[in-house]
């Protein structure tokens, strides 16, 4: 018999999953088996596919050949990869984190810790803004996309309306460093500026007054007291990029009041809610006088997701 000295694991891991081959490492399906047992246990409602992810990024293969390929044994440092991986996964880390990227708008997004992971229902800001910028715009729009986290909304756009000039901001070191990678990889680092700050205090004189065609942000709004109630991949991601303050509103009070400075008259803010958020933001935006009635948008599963509001003209402007 052949022994190999598998990488150190915590006591009872390999107990918990299926049997293991005698004979040096397991194979993709057992390996495969053995994941879905572990993660099932931990209550990761996505298991299976999950365990499929993490060893197609150890094995570098498309997930596909994963079925082609069941009898393939992995080797030690393969299996020691994938056991590690595994157990990262077990104690809920989001697999984002795990395998560096995520999909959103069909473009895969390099993630890290300490940046917010895109989500899927984020895209409703991207289709918010194509619409908008569909309707009636001789010239090529200037954009900001405050809270710009891995750049996934900045570069959906930059990507989709080639003549445009996005700026986006972040408070976040890490996040900046991401996005700008991101932006290398998908062709727009040239046309995307990526500015450190604070909300409008990032832009600090790149965006004249009056200059910008569209407004755009996924701003945190989860409720301070909600924080604790999230599932646990969620409390893996920074809390600042999800800390609304108190009503979960206090960053879309901020952007509200500095809108108009920005937005050219006729032009458009677009904000992305809690779903049970859509009347009090339009409630503020009717408050602050500078805009048109508020509409509320939904994403894919008829929750409510964004609420656009166009800047008043100045003949509209309430005294």
């Amino acid at each position: 018999m052949i022994r190999v000295r598998l990488p150190q694991v915590p006591e009872g891991f390999l107990g918990r999953v299926a049997p293991l081959p005698a004979r040096l490492c397991p194979t993709v399906e057992d390996c495969l088996a053995s994941g879905t047992l572990l993660l099932e246990g931990a209550g990761v409602g996505s298991a299976r596919l999950d365990a499929e992810c993490l060893l197609a990024h150890v094995l570098g293969w498309p997930r596909w050949r994963l079925v082609a390929d069941q009898r393939r044994r992995l080797s030690q440092e393969e299996f020691g990869r994938y056991l590690s991986l595994l157990q990262r996964r077990e104690w809920r880390e989001p697999l984002a984190y795990l395998v560096g990227q995520r999909e959103f708008w069909s473009l895969d997004f390099a993630v890290s810790p300490g940046v917010l992971i895109p989500r899927p229902e984020t895209e409703t800001l991207v289709e918010a803004a194509l619409a908008v910028l569909g309707e009636a715009h001789p010239q090529p729009p200037v954009i900001v996309d405050l809270c710009t986290g891995t750049g996934a909304i900045a570069i959906a756009l930059a990507r989709e309306i080639p003549g445009a000039t996005v700026i986006a901001t972040d408070i976040s070191r890490r996040a900046i460093r991401i996005a700008r990678g991101n932006a290398e990889t998908h062709g727009v680092a040239d046309r995307v500026t990526f500015l450190r700050g604070d909300l409008w205090r990032a832009l600090n004189g790149h965006v004249a007054a009056d200059g910008a065609g569209l407004v755009v942000s996924n701003p945190p709004y989860v409720p301070s007291g909600a924080l604790s109630t999230l599932m646990p991949e969620v409390q893996w991601e920074p809390r600042r990029a999800l800390d609304g303050g108190a009503d979960g509103l206090r960053f879309h009070r901020e952007i509200i009041a500095g809108a108009p400075r920005v937005l050219r008259a006729g032009g458009v803010l677009l904000l992305e809610i809690g779903g049970d958020q859509g009347g009090a933001v339009s409630s503020l935006l009717e408050a602050g006088g500078g805009f048109e009635a508020p509409r509320i948008l939904r994403d894919l599963a008829g929750r409510d997701r964004v609420v656009a509001a166009q800047r008043r003209t100045n003949s509209k402007m309430k005294n």
